[in-house]
C-alpha cells in the first residue's frame, strides 16, 4: 500500500487532516509552511458561503420568551460578543462532505499529533508577536448561553436596573449551527496574540515548522 493512503497520526491522538489546494498542501508537506489567518479574515471570507458575520466571536440568541420583571422579549434575535485577539489554523476530522472537501481544494494532508503541532506553532508565532497562550479543540456547533451582566460587553440587550443580556462567555470554539460547515468535524489550533501583524486582521502570519508534523494522505470521498 503507498504510503500516501495510510494513517499515520499518533496513537491516542484524534484522526485530523488540513485540506486546501495542491500548491499549499505541498508546501507544508515539503517545507512545512503554514499561513495563520484572523477571525476577522474567516468572518469576511467565509460569510459569503456560510451568511455567518458572527465569525471570531460568541453569538446566542433564544426562541423562548424572556421576561426580565415587566419586560418581555418575544423573541430574542442574536447577540454576540467579540473574542480576544486570534489567529487560527482550521482541520477537520474524517467526517466531511464531498462538497466541503472540493470546496476547500480536495487536498488534504495528515497531522500526526495536535498537541505538538501546537507547541511548534507556538515557538515559531512568538517570533513574530506577542503572544498569550494557545488552545486547540473540536468546533461546538451550537448557540451559546445567555446570561445577565452588569457591564456592557459586546452588543447586549439593555434591560432594566443596569444589567444587560448577553453571551455567557466568549469562546471562539462555539459557533451558529449554520449550513454547509456543520456537515464537517472541524477541529482548530489558536493562538491568542497581543494584536496581529502589521495591525492588518486581513495579513496571513506565515510560518515554517518542521515537516515531521504532517505526512501525506489522499483520499476520495464516494
Amino acid at each position: 500500500m503507498s504510503e500516501q493512503y495510510q494513517i499515520a497520526s499518533a496513537v491516542g491522538a484524534p484522526i485530523l487532516f488540513r485540506t486546501t489546494n495542491e500548491e499549499v498542501r505541498r508546501a507544508a508537506l515539503e517545507t512545512g509552511s503554514l499561513w495563520l489567518r484572523s477571525a476577522q479574515y474567516y468572518a469576511a471570507s467565509e460569510d459569503q458561503v456560510r451568511n455567518d458575520a458572527t465569525e471570531g466571536m460568541s453569538a446566542s440568541r433564544a426562541t423562548v420568551p424572556l421576561r426580565f420583571g415587566e419586560v418581555e422579549f418575544a423573541r430574542v434575535g442574536t447577540v454576540s460578543r467579540q473574542t480576544v485577539p486570534h489567529y487560527i489554523l482550521s482541520l477537520h476530522g474524517a467526517c466531511i462532505s464531498k462538497e466541503q472537501h472540493s470546496s476547500f481544494g480536495g487536498c488534504s494532508f495528515g497531522i500526526r499529533e495536535r498537541w505538538r503541532l501546537a507547541m511548534a506553532i507556538y515557538y515559531e508565532v512568538v517570533k513574530q508577536i506577542d503572544c498569550t497562550g494557545f488552545r486547540y479543540g473540536p468546533v461546538n456547533y451550537r448557540h451559546g448561553l445567555l446570561g445577565l451582566m452588569r457591564n456592557r460587553v459586546g452588543e447586549p440587550i439593555q434591560l432594566p436596573g443596569d444589567l444587560y443580556l448577553g453571551p455567557e462567555d466568549a469562546d471562539f470554539l462555539t459557533k451558529p449551527p449554520i449550513r454547509p460547515f456543520i456537515e464537517q468535524d472541524e477541529y482548530r489550533i489558536a493562538m491568542f496574540t497581543d494584536g496581529y501583524i502589521d495591525n492588518d486582521i486581513n495579513a496571513p502570519l506565515k510560518i515554517n515548522v518542521p515537516t515531521s508534523h504532517f505526512y501525506p494522505y489522499h483520499f476520495e470521498i464516494p
